[in-house]
């Protein structure tokens, strides 16, 4: 089949299903998609609180319990160890399929009548001392950190799967030590305030430098040692330089952080990270094979428009996922095959329109269930009950849809509309890609949290009488209660984090996590592409004139940088 163009039923631009596309969505049995990639995902991460964090009680035990789902949201919350055990039956709550009301209205009124886990990590179980994590695995002594595994000593940080003592980071997925302020550093020791540096020690204010120690306010170095603003210096030089910028003190960060910022932009950009791949687009891709439209994917294969695949194949329209095969439009449903508009549901087979189901096989419209097969909104069927069953379901899908506010049609093969969402859309991670106001959100039919759970005018020590050096910065700091510069949100420094900042020689924040996470995103590009042209005009990269290679990016063409092609990139590298 040929590609064709498509209108997107939600924003209405025009989109386009590729050749390719066709062949996966006839293998897998779902219709194409009537929403474009961009909304697609907007609709996943809707359906993903991945920050926001309250405080209430198990509905179950009565404990106090760290939970994804305000107080006085709709949902029935047990906190880990009471979802996880004996104490409760997920089939109790089984129902019979309404013929007369659409599957997602029904659906929706099911899912708030299940108990669901208040906060999906694995503390006390097979992590010690991370309940306040969430999306958190195998780990050890870890605060206010989401989606991560397998690392110890790791604070307010995003997508860490490898590594300790890292804080204030997001996407770290190769060993490496004392991280801070970084975006997209690996195999790093003592690297600060970083983006795209590989194996640097002892350096700062880095982008885009390899195998590099002592370095400082650079672009682009290869095996270079003393360097700043990439030019040469002795260590005596260098020392000299590094201790004029008194980066121990808050007022010495802020000026180099300025000055950094602004020197970066008169070096080029690559057009996208690409490592070791073979006919991939997107950006931040490794070692993957036939992998377009991706963001943040590591040792994929056949796969399409998702967000943070790792070892996937053959998956369309997957965030957060990992080892799994021909999934699709999900979010979190790792060691899967045939997990379709699965939620929080891992190690199972051929489910559909799932949410928290693990180990399962055979299931349609389920939540909460482990371990069953063959089940419908919870109930049990033979195999031959459920064939049928699914068939009518499908078929009363597709002639009976749900519509939301905006008018957009549900049918078989559709996600759960954002407006049917368990989370106000500012709590979720859509409104990092796609920011709405509360009113346009509202317009939309979305809900919106006006109750975040936050103090504010509580603070016992002002931004403005914070000592600026972390050596002035005495130990009852831990006593106090800050206020964010920002959004004046109250915060307190717990004790490990203090050990962090004076071991790093770091002053202490002045803004809350929360902000300090949004201007990280501003550091990162969005998950869309924009056919570009290298801007390179150098006639020493092997052309006369401009050079005439194009590309995919998510450098979009408004922006300030400048861009090249990979040929002329490394053309520029030290």
């Amino acid at each position: 089949m040929q590609s064709e163009p498509r209108v997107c039923q939600n924003c209405k631009k025009e989109f386009t299903i590729e050749s390719d596309d066709f062949g996966f969505y006839e293998k897998i049995k779902v219709p194409p998609p009537t929403f474009c990639p961009n909304c697609r995902a907007q609709r996943r991460n809707a359906w993903r609180n991945t920050f926001t964090l309250y405080s209430r009680k198990c509905d179950l035990c009565a404990k106090s319990v760290i939970s994804l789902y305000a107080p006085d949201s709709e949902i029935i919350v047990y906190c880990n160890k009471c979802w996880w055990s004996d104490k409760w039956d997920p089939k109790s709550y089984a129902q019979d399929y309404d013929f007369s009301k659409p599957f997602f209205a029904q659906f929706i009124d099911f899912v708030k009548k299940v108990p669901h886990i208040s906060v999906v990590n694995d503390n006390g179980i097979a992590s010690l001392n991370c309940e306040y994590t969430h999306d958190w695995w195998f780990s050890k002594n870890c605060y206010m950190a989401f989606s991560g595994w397998y690392v110890e000593n790791v604070m307010y940080s995003y997508f860490i799967t490898a590594g300790r003592n890292i804080m204030d980071t997001m996407i770290n997925m190769a060993e490496s030590e004392y991280l801070y302020e970084c975006i997209n550093c690996s195999h790093g020791y003592n690297v600060k305030y970083s983006q795209y540096a590989g194996a640097c020690i002892d350096s700062q204010f880095l982008y885009d430098c390899r195998d590099c120690s002592n370095c400082f306010m650079s672009f682009g170095l290869r095996n270079k040692k003393y360097f700043f603003k990439n030019q040469q210096y002795t260590k005596g030089e260098y020392e000299k330089i590094l201790n004029s910028y008194k980066l121990e003190t808050f007022s010495g960060v802020k000026k180099a952080q300025e000055e950094f910022d602004k020197l970066i932009l008169n070096y080029p950009r690559r057009y996208a990270w690409h490592k070791q791949n073979k006919d991939c687009s997107g950006d931040v891709i490794s070692y993957s094979k036939n992998t377009k439209n991706c963001f943040i994917a590591k040792r994929c294969e056949n796969c399409r428009y998702s967000e943070y695949p790792t070892k996937d194949k053959d998956c369309y329209d997957i965030t957060m996922t990992g080892e799994t095969s021909e999934c699709y439009e999900g979010v979190v449903v790792d060691h899967s095959q045939l997990n379709f508009f699965g939620i929080f549901s891992v190690k199972s087979q051929d489910i559909r329109y799932t949410q928290h189901c693990h180990f399962s096989k055979h299931l349609f419209g389920c939540v909460a269930l482990r371990s069953n097969s063959y089940c419908i909104f919870n109930k049990q069927y033979t195999k031959e009950e459920y064939d049928t069953l699914v068939r009518k379901i499908i078929e009363q899908m597709n002639e009976m849809p749900y519509v939301d506010k905006n008018g957009c049609e549900y049918r078989y093969g559709e996600f759960y509309p954002i407006e049917l969402s368990l989370f106000g859309y500012n709590e979720t991670l859509a409104c990092e890609q796609i920011l709405l106001s509360k009113e346009e959100a509202l317009n939309k039919g979305y809900k919106w949290q006006d109750n975040l759970q936050r103090t504010t005018k509580k603070e016992t020590l002002l931004p403005q009488n914070i000592p600026d050096s972390i050596k002035d910065i005495s130990d009852n700091v831990i006593q106090e209660i800050l206020s964010c510069v920002e959004c004046k949100r109250n915060y307190k420094i717990v004790q490990n984090e203090l050990i962090f900042y004076k071991k790093m020689q770091i002053s202490i924040p002045r803004k809350c996590f929360y902000c300090r996470h949004a201007n990280r995103i501003k550091h990162t590009n969005p998950f869309k592409l924009w056919h570009r042209s290298c801007m390179c005009d150098k006639t020493n990269h092997g052309h006369e004139g401009n050079c005439l290679n194009e590309f995919e990016t998510s450098y979009a063409p408004e922006r300030p940088e400048i861009v090249y092609c990979e040929k002329c990139y490394q053309q520029e590298i030290y």
